[in-house]
């Protein structure tokens, strides 16, 4: 057991199957305890995916904005019938109709089409094993929670090679916030964007701050994930470029100068240049920002109104934490308070300890938070109206918590008062109420598909619902539990590491 305890804290292999496992775990409830359809725009993007996943990757150009026609089996076509609830968080999920399994190939219109097609090649390929609709749109939401999964666990292990894991690890939990999941858990490229967002982070710090030995296999994990950030979504590379300006930020020029003398090196520059590339050259044929269609005061708000709005009326918007359903169900306030107290705190806490670079770094991300989206949207507001919502922004909130952390932990914070009791308990007060922070967001997610989010919750106890998930709402509360359980259990493995004196390995995972 020492020996495995020993190897989660120093960021192996197993740190990275066992951290994924539980980060997966918590995404899969939210896939099976939510009703089809029932995330933002999710049936455009599940029509987008099976027909990426057939050869199409835009289909056939409609006079509507963004929008176009393609071929998909006839159960999977119907999908923009399912959310009857939609906007209305007193419509319970019953109201959805019969789902079809028919699977012959039909026109059907998505708003996704124009959207670059990697993503949805990644999740629309299960749409291909079977003819159950249900089935299919659960193994979609699957495959990208577990690519989600995957990139969040990376950058876990990378995690604590950067320093104090009281703090990196505080990031860590900051960054996993209820909406992170509820996307991870549905068919949207936002997660995607802000897993694979998180991973360039971190392992470009690995490699920056040469904290390990075997430099190709983060520079791997550098070329992966900022190949698939690129294509995640239309602002996917302007994100990129905040992550690459707060590295440099960081980056001494003696190290960086090392750095540029490697081929390795080169090669993920020229892999990540690709990337970048072959995003650019999509967005400017397809033409897909440009064609985001017609919101709320499209033709009436100047770009000044707008930008003065979104930084002072939306700087930090609920969607960064959770807006579930069709953004018509609000997380419960604990989540707001609890992750506005630790990205604030933490950001906080790395402006004031934070010196030098590391201070420029952590400047340069909350910069990019707060003026890209007042910047973004005063540009389209004319054409497009209010279109930002909070969930956009995510992967700049993750990077600003993450590298607040790393800042606190490379600052070389106390981490505890004399002795060693103050850590793991601060660890358990703050992890406890991450664990019950996401199991009442997910509970109310569930209600409001359940009875109706205007039941209250003595009522919702009472009653039966008129709707409940496959296999029952008990079982994936228990799953979100064990899941965050875990995730903090990790965090407090290499913490108590950390202050015994265990000595971690500075290599790659390996087994």
């Amino acid at each position: 057991m020492r020996r495995f305890l020993d190897a989660l804290a120093a960021g192996r292999w197993v740190t990275l199957f066992v951290s994924g496992l539980f980060i997966f775990l918590v995404s899969a409830a939210w896939a099976i305890s939510t009703p089809l359809g029932a995330s933002p725009d999710e049936p455009a993007h599940i029509i987008k995916a099976a027909s990426v996943a057939r050869g199409q990757l835009i289909g056939e150009i409609t006079e509507a904005p963004a929008v176009t026609r393609v071929q998909v089996p006839s159960g999977l076509a119907a999908a923009n019938e399912w959310p009857c609830f939609a906007f209305d968080s007193t419509k319970e999920a019953s109201c959805t109709p019969k789902v079809s399994n028919e699977s012959d190939l039909v026109s059907a219109r998505t708003s996704a089409g124009l959207y670059n097609p990697t993503y949805y090649a990644i999740v629309g390929v299960p749409s291909l094993l079977t003819d159950d609709t249900s089935r299919a749109v659960m193994l979609m939401r699957l495959a990208g929670a577990l690519v989600g999964s995957f990139f969040l666990a990376v950058t876990f292990c990378a995690l604590l090679r950067l320093g104090n894991p009281v703090w990196t690890g505080l990031g860590f939990l900051a960054a996993l916030t209820p909406m992170f999941f509820f996307l991870n858990g549905a068919v949207n490229p936002n997660a995607l964007e802000i897993a694979t967002g998180a991973a360039l982070l971190a392992a470009l710090l690995v490699v920056v701050g040469g904290k390990s030995t075997q430099d190709r296999w983060w520079l791997g994990v550098v070329a992966a994930s900022g190949l698939l950030l690129a294509q995640a979504r239309g602002l996917s590379p302007l994100w990129m470029a905040m992550i690459a300006l707060a590295v440099l930020t960081l980056t001494p020029w003696s190290r960086l100068s090392g750095l540029l003398k490697r081929l390795d090196v080169w090669l993920t520059v020229a892999i990540l240049g690709a990337g970048v590339g072959a995003a650019g050259m999509w967005i400017v044929a397809t033409g897909t920002l440009s064609n985001m269609g017609v919101f709320p005061g499209a033709g009436e708000v100047g770009r000044g109104e707008a930008f003065v709005e979104m930084l002072v009326g939306r700087s930090f918007d609920p969607g960064i934490v959770g807006v579930f359903g069709w953004l018509d169900t609000m997380a419960p306030a604990l989540a707001y308070v609890l992750w506005s107290f630790l990205g604030l705190g933490l950001v906080v806490g790395a402006l004031t300890v934070a010196r030098g670079r590391s201070l420029a770094a952590v400047v340069v991300c909350v910069a990019g938070l707060m003026l890209v989206p007042p910047i973004v949207q005063a540009a389209s507001v004319k054409s497009s109206g209010y279109i930002w919502q909070g969930r956009y922004a995510l992967v700049a909130y993750v990077v600003v918590v993450l590298i607040a952390g790393v800042a606190m932990a490379t600052a070389r914070v106390p981490a505890a008062l004399p002795g060693e009791r103050f850590p793991i308990r601060f660890i358990g007060i703050v992890g406890g109420l991450v664990v019950v922070g996401q199991l009442f967001s997910m509970a109310t997610a569930i209600r409001r598909y359940s009875v109706g989010a205007d039941t209250s919750w003595l009522d919702s106890l009472r009653q039966a619902p008129l709707w409940v998930p496959p296999g029952g709402s008990a079982a994936w509360l228990v799953i979100t539990v064990l899941g965050m359980s875990g995730i903090v259990g990790l965090w407090a493995v290499a913490v108590r590491a950390s202050t015994v004196g265990v000595p971690k390995s500075h290599e790659a995972p390996e087994a």
